[in-house]
């Protein structure tokens, strides 16, 4: 576990929270995860146990911050925007509640800030300006707190939101429809498995004191393929080669980034890489789907 050992995780509840917090208890961090009411909170089995509550809407961050002084903040909360969230949950999320927790990490003296950044350009929509706004935060106190700013590229898994692109996929070619309309389908991007984005984070973990001031560092394959390929292979995988493919039925988001690809090199000098290939990835996702829907 290296120079840390007491964790405060935010959005532990979420797709990326979770499993990460998982892998934190299991590896024997001591975890406390923020909520807004900890009975509305699911875990696996022999995880509840394990992990402690930091409410955030009664007071009790100061105090936490006050008793327990972590180590080492993680911030994966997020709202992106796409359940029908406003403007104003939207820059809650992105921005104050992170910045909430950056002051009071400041002001107690932790000593590290782990930020889940995203690979998006500012100008893309409303979750990627807030994010970025609060880059420019991390920025300022980063002569304060030693900032760590891990740069996701797009990562998927067994059951991720269908507001996914690749959830969304797979599941509309397991339907077995006629067909499937998309845009040209002709940027390239860079995804990764949740597997390997899990691993990443904990590779910085064990290297924190490597770490001074900002830093960013980009996670991701560090291969980009152009979505219409990977579209093809999904539909290869699934072994739905009858359902129709209709490229350019559907109009380019606006500001649609064409290139996107995580430069690995930090990473990789310290020894990690990715261990799933596009294809072994969605192969796991749809095995373990499969089998958690074959449980159920």
């Amino acid at each position: 576990m290296g120079l840390v050992t007491k964790i405060l995780l935010t959005g532990g509840t979420g797709y990326l929270g979770k499993r990460l917090l998982y892998r934190l208890l299991s590896e024997g961090y001591d975890v406390f995860i923020t909520v807004r009411n900890k009975h509305k909170v699911f875990l696996d089995n022999g995880f509840s146990e394990k992990v402690k509550y930091v409410d955030v809407d009664d007071g009790a961050l100061e105090e936490f911050f006050k008793n327990e002084m972590p180590d080492l903040i993680i911030h994966t909360a997020a709202s992106y925007g796409r359940n029908g969230e406003s403007l104003a949950e939207v820059v809650e999320a992105n921005l104050s509640f992170p910045v909430k927790i950056l002051n009071l990490a400041v002001t107690y003296g932790t000593k590290c800030f782990v930020n889940t950044d995203t690979s998006l350009p500012r100008e893309l929509n409303a979750y990627s300006r807030a994010k970025k706004q609060f880059m420019e935060w991390l920025e300022i106190c980063s002569n304060k707190i030693d900032v760590i700013n891990l740069q996701l590229e797009y990562f998927y898994g067994p059951n991720d939101s269908s507001t996914k692109f690749i959830t969304y996929v797979l599941h509309e070619l397991q339907l077995g429809k006629g067909f499937i309309d998309f845009t040209d389908a002709t940027p390239f991007r860079d995804f990764i498995y949740i597997d390997d984005v899990i691993s990443a984070y904990l590779v910085i973990l064990n290297n924190v004191q490597l770490f001074k001031g900002l830093n960013t560092i980009p996670v991701g394959s560090g291969s980009a393929l152009m979505l219409k390929d990977l579209i093809i292979q999904m539909r290869s995988i699934t072994s739905m080669d009858n359902v129709l493919l209709h490229f350019g039925k559907l109009p380019m988001r606006e500001n649609e980034i064409m290139y996107s690809c995580a430069d690995i090199t930090i990473l990789k000098q310290l020894g990690w890489k990715p261990l799933y290939t596009f294809e072994q990835g969605i192969m796991q996702t749809i095995n373990i789907e499969k089998t958690s829907y074959d449980t159920n």
